[in-house]
């Protein structure tokens, strides 16, 4: 199997995870205790250490991947392979100060990287400034990379309807749903996510 079919493998894997992931933030849509509710729902089924770690070291498998493939590449030609390798890249450096601080935040706050986790760093400045187009651009990445992936798959044919649209469905769905992680929150949070945000800003 090459390397990029390896790649698109292990994209289908993750992909199950990446989309009970949007629909648990686009739950926020509804209020955040319907979040929270859902979300509590799923990890008991991937908190157990033989499914979460495994996760941990697919997302890992993927990023090594995706580097080397955009190096192996070389200059993208035209729009959508431009899309491909920005949005790739984007994602893997997503990722990686993701799941650091997801790691970080659980050894040493020991506490549940939950909405108030991800809410603490959109919820006041100066933090919001980069974290609010941090999340939205990630989002906006993941529907942007999969519309090229499909657009790939079916070339040399026009792209599609869905294709073309997909990346402003990202986009939108990125910002509604950090927009509702931001509002309010700030008076939401509780106290260890506070002192999670006061320990970065004064430290």
């Amino acid at each position: 199997m090459t390397l990029t079919k390896l790649h698109g493998t292990n994209a289908k894997l993750l992909g199950i995870f990446i989309v009970l992931h949007f629909a648990n933030h686009a739950l926020l849509l509804g209020g955040r205790q319907l979040h929270l509710g859902f979300i509590e729902s799923l990890r008991a089924f991937y908190r157990p250490w033989f499914i979460e770690y495994p996760l941990f070291a697919l997302f890992a498998v993927q990023i090594i991947m995706g580097i080397v493939l955009i190096a192996k590449r070389g200059r993208p030609q035209g729009y959508w392979g431009w899309a491909q390798v920005v949005s790739g890249g984007y994602i893997a450096f997503f990722l990686m100060q993701h799941l650091v601080a997801v790691v970080v935040a659980r050894l040493t706050y020991d506490f549940e990287t939950t909405t108030y986790w991800a809410a603490a760093v959109v919820s006041r400045p100066p933090f919001v400034y980069y974290f609010f187009i941090y999340y939205v651009l990630g989002i906006t990445a993941v529907f942007t990379h999969v519309a090229a992936a499909m657009r790939f798959a079916n070339w040399p044919e026009p792209a599609t309807g869905v294709q073309k649209v997909l990346p402003i469905v990202g986009l939108a769905f990125g910002f509604a749903v950090v927009s509702a992680l931001s509002l309010g929150s700030a008076d939401e949070l509780p106290a260890e996510y506070r002192n999670y945000l006061d320990d970065y800003y004064t430290g």
